[in-house]
């Protein structure tokens, strides 16, 4: 599986999540803190803190750019 088609699954994988934590009422932001929490756990086993708070402040910036946001 290339890297695209594992993006893919990975990203089905996390709305399934997603939608069973809805179906659950698990409240968004507890959940989005929890998925939060859990990928920050992944990184620091491959990561430095120095690593993963310069990579925390990309993905800072690009939200005070609005990337993410529906405007764009």
């Amino acid at each position: 599986m290339n890297e695209i088609e594992q993006k893919k699954l990975a990203s089905k994988i996390v709305l399934k999540a997603i939608k069973e934590c809805n179906d659950k009422g698990i409240d968004p932001y507890i959940r989005i803190g929890s998925f939060i929490d859990q990928v920050i756990r992944e990184l620091a086993k491959q990561n430095d803190d120095d690593k993963i708070a310069k990579f925390l402040e990309t993905i800072a910036e690009k939200v005070k750019n609005g990337i993410y946001s529906k405007k764009n």
